[in-house]
């Protein structure tokens, strides 16, 4: 018996001994974690699989040694005091300091170590099986020591294979795209099944590239642009420059593609199809009257693509950036509607200091896109003025069905007076935003705009509350009738900025129904309403918003269509102030005080009867009279 307890003993020394070595082999990657990979992705739950190893681990170790001094006290020894081995973890206090991405060599010491770990582990397990045997105590230690060292192991080849790629980023920092779904990406949760497509994507699957864009379309996924993003990055350059080649459409559309690469993937896109759609035309010309619909067809795709080029030729010139094509859908191909798509910047977002998408309204076609084009370059000349050694980069945004001033459809879904266009547009509007935060360069915080133009301001505003304190530093909002929301501060931003003129139509219908109010000696007024069919009127000081001058145009108190167009007429207040916007320069910019808001019941001030069309019952706004056509100068439509 003596011999028993004395081997009993002795086995308990060296298990205690062998627990107290390496109880904390895990924690100076749980440091690396903390300190170096707060973004989202696969982060969060490789830190929870490693946290969850860690206790495990340090659980074993606790069990093998309290058996082996149970045994020991049913023999009536007295064994060693046995310590608990659930160590705590002491975090850097500047652990968590709004680092912008990943610091590579930390992540480089983390899968050293995690290496060293499991194979320490595993010449633990072999030991403390020894002295278990030894001890005749139960063997479950044993195998739950050895699991960690298995896990640990088997994470270490496949995060040195996606470490390569991440040490190849400029001056050893990674994005939080591939920090997120780079390095840990096996472990990011997957709803929708992206892995899987993106993986059939890089082997030209056309049926996957379909699926990743409609699922784009949606919205659904907010890191999709960043899987996509690290996805890309990871690709052998062989097999980049393949899917150029082989499917330049497809990887132009993607969000989280680099901009450049984008550009260099639509540019062929457009070729490709400038040069079949005008041969096919030569071809149809020729033959009977039955090709005139694929004619009429065709000479819509062609007008679509001259406008492209029109627009992509005003960057490079008079000190304006070059373009990039961010995107581009001609009529009728991929499933495109009539009204086309695209997205062009001038100056690169992936780089810039400062980055406004506008967003324009009613009545926007791809075929008369070129004069929306003509704003984003007059934003980036005004911003650029302020911007002092910042790199602006001034986007015109068109990838949603915008309403057509079509007065037959004013009951239907897709009339200016319904909101369903704008929030099946914001699924697309939310990924592209999505998308300029993914292909960020690292180390800069830019300021990000966000302008939306009459109806295009409301899905803005819906798109803002889809993507809730990521979509933008800042909205800007001109001849705005409605962004969907109550309160500025329901929209997720920094700051909301609105700008009306005096006599634009389409801002009025902000607050429209207006409401029969009697005023002294019992004379009848029309009192604004706050809220209009798409929310409280922004410009009304209880939205919350601020605002900023903008000139009143000629005619006078007559509301026209010309005002509501007239916010980047050259030299206006609102074209200056929205260029002291987006350079970040509020203490230049021309705000308008709002009056003291009263809190009680009384009745409103009372207004001059408005001059727009009483409300029929069957329709959410009154009509609205047409915008000056696109190519009409010097502005374009977009209400």
């Amino acid at each position: 018996m003596a011999d028993e307890t004395a081997g009993l003993e002795a086995a308990l020394s060296r298990v205690i001994w062998l627990a107290d070595e390496h109880v904390t082999v895990l924690d100076s990657c749980m440091r690396y974690m903390a300190a170096h990979s707060w973004v989202g992705g696969g982060a969060g739950p490789f830190t929870q699989a490693l946290t969850e190893r860690r206790t495990r681990m340090q659980s074993a170790f606790q069990t093998a040694a309290d058996q082996i001094a149970d045994r020991l006290r049913t023999l009536g020894g007295q064994p060693l005091p046995v310590p608990r081995f659930a160590a705590t973890i002491t975090i850097p206090a500047n652990a968590a300091n709004g680092f912008a991405g990943m610091d590579v060599e930390a992540m480089t010491r983390l899968v050293q170590d995690l290496d060293r770990a499991g194979k320490s582990l595993a010449e633990a397990a072999q030991r403390l099986s020894v002295e278990s045997m030894t001890a005749c105590v139960s063997p479950t230690p044993v195998h739950q020591v050895a699991e960690v060292a298995t896990w640990a192991t088997t994470q270490v080849p496949d995060l040195r294979r996606r470490l390569s790629t991440l040490q190849q980023e400029p001056q050893g920092l990674a994005s939080p795209a591939l920090t997120a779904f780079g390095l840990f990406g096996a472990f990011a949760p997957d709803p929708h099944g992206t892995a899987k497509l993106l993986t059939a994507a890089a082997n030209y699957d056309t049926t996957a590239f379909t699926k990743l864009q409609h699922l784009q379309r949606t919205g659904q996924d907010p890191e999709l642009a960043a899987r996509i993003n690290a996805w890309w990055r990871q690709l052998p350059p062989d097999r980049q420059a393949a899917l150029l080649t082989g499917r330049p459409h497809e990887i132009g559309s993607l969000n989280g593609i680099p901009a450049a690469t984008r550009d260099l993937a639509n540019r062929r896109y457009l070729a490709e199809q400038h040069a079949a759609v005008t041969k096919r035309l030569a071809e149809l010309q020729k033959s009977s009257k039955e090709a005139a619909a694929e004619i009429e067809e065709l000479e819509l795709q062609l007008r679509q693509m001259n406008a492209v080029n029109k627009s992509l030729a005003l960057g490079g010139v008079n000190g304006v950036p070059p373009a990039l094509l961010l995107s581009i859908g001609l009529a009728g191909l991929n499933g495109q509607s009539d009204l086309g798509r695209t997205a062009i910047s001038y100056g690169n977002p992936d780089t810039a200091d400062n980055i406004v998408t506008s967003v324009p309204g009613t009545g926007t076609k791809l075929d008369g896109f070129a004069s929306d084009a003509a704003r984003a370059t007059i934003m980036w000349r005004q911003a650029n003025r302020s911007a002092g050694d910042k790199q602006v980069a001034s986007i015109a945004w068109f990838e949603y069905d915008a309403p057509q001033w079509d007065f037959g459809l004013l009951k239907a879904d897709r009339s200016v007076a319904s909101v369903n266009i704008a929030v099946t547009g914001s699924g697309a509007l939310a990924s592209f935003t999505d998308g300029l935060r993914a292909t960020h360069q690292v180390g800069k915080d830019p300021l990000s705009t966000v302008l939306g133009h009459s109806y295009g301001s409301l899905l803005v505003g819906i798109t803002a509350k889809r993507r809730i304190g990521t979509f933008a530093d800042q909205l800007v909002l001109v001849g705005s009738p409605g962004v969907g929301a109550g309160r500025a501060d329901q929209l997720g931003v920094d700051q909301v900025w609105v700008g009306e003129s005096p006599q634009d139509l389409v801002a009025d219908l902000a607050h429209v129904p207006y409401r029969s109010e009697t005023g002294p000696g019992g004379i009848l007024f029309a009192a604004q309403n706050p809220s209009g069919p798409f929310g409280t009127d922004p410009g009304d000081p209880r939205f919350g918003a601020r605002k900023f001058t903008v000139q009143g145009t000629d005619g006078g108190l007559l509301a026209t269509g010309a005002a509501h167009s007239s916010y980047w007429n050259t030299g206006s207040s609102s074209l200056v102030n929205i260029g002291y916007l987006i350079s970040g320069h509020y203490e230049l910019v021309e705000e308008v005080l709002p009056p003291s808001v009263r809190t009680s019941t009384a009745t409103p001030s009372l207004l001059p009867t408005p001059p727009v069309p009483s409300p029929r019952a069957d329709v959410l706004s009154p009509p609205i009279p047409p915008s000056p056509s696109p190519q009409a100068p010097p502005t374009p439509p977009g209400g």
